[in-house]
């Protein structure tokens, strides 16, 4: 039986990943900060096991990697965003998007590394690198970054039999999506080929399906954002 590992399962995407794994019997132990009310129901609803962590502070996410046994799937879907202008985006606000965005991505990322077995590793994101989108200028940063890494990552370790992906996801209902002004979100829906935004469940569906059932595809970002 294949064991998962899920960054930011309290989240709109990370909750029903988790409930995706489930259905399909995939037991995981999933992170949560703040949230400790829905991590406690997840946990006690689907089964999975419930570790708290600041994603931002890199030597806790460290200490709590390494008394995790190792996982056959990772899925990072932890992310922050605010909609600021650039003028308002303090340093500490950039400094904490990327933290929790990029670097306890990259702390994944190492820790699967580190393990040199068969795993699957699946960040999620919000910015396929081939969209002109007018997002908030640290989250875009942040999300630049993924990509990149994937890339780089798949390289270095598929020789290892290890598949590294990214899963880029249009707006939702829910989560860091509600972030969006009216305009924006109208904007979004008029651009999109299906004329919406996605449900949290189909963002699940996709990111699992490449967590378990893929074998070939490596170090790629895959658009889920309903043709944007």
């Amino acid at each position: 039986m294949k064991r998962a590992f899920v960054f930011g399962g309290t989240g709109t995407v990370g909750s029903a990943v988790l409930h995706e794994l489930a259905r399909r019997s995939v037991p995981a132990v999933f992170t949560f900060h703040r949230s400790e009310d829905k991590a406690r129901m997840l946990a006690l609803e689907l089964g999975h096991t419930a570790v708290k962590v600041d994603l931002a502070d890199a030597a806790a996410t460290t200490a709590m990697l390494d008394a995790q046994e190792p996982a056959d799937v990772v899925i990072h879907c932890a992310g922050i965003s605010a909609g600021l202008a650039l003028p308002e985006i303090e340093i500490a606000a950039y400094q904490h998007a990327m933290a929790v965005n990029v670097q306890s991505a990259f702390l994944a990322c190492q820790w699967v590394a580190k393990r040199a077995r068969r795993c699957d590793l699946v960040l999620v994101g919000g910015l396929d690198r081939t969209q002109s989108l007018p997002l908030p200028v640290h989250f875009a940063a942040s999300q630049g970054a993924l990509g990149a890494m994937v890339m780089a990552t798949a390289h270095e370790l598929g020789r290892k039999d290890i598949r590294v992906n990214l899963v880029a996801l249009g707006p939702l209902e829910g989560g860091i999506s509600t972030g969006l002004a009216a305009g924006q979100r109208r904007d979004y829906e008029a651009f999109s080929a299906l004329r919406r935004v996605g449900k949290p469940d189909e963002a699940a569906k996709v990111i699992v399906w490449l967590a378990l059932e893929n074998t070939y595809i490596q170090g790629k970002v895959i658009s889920a954002n309903g043709g944007i």
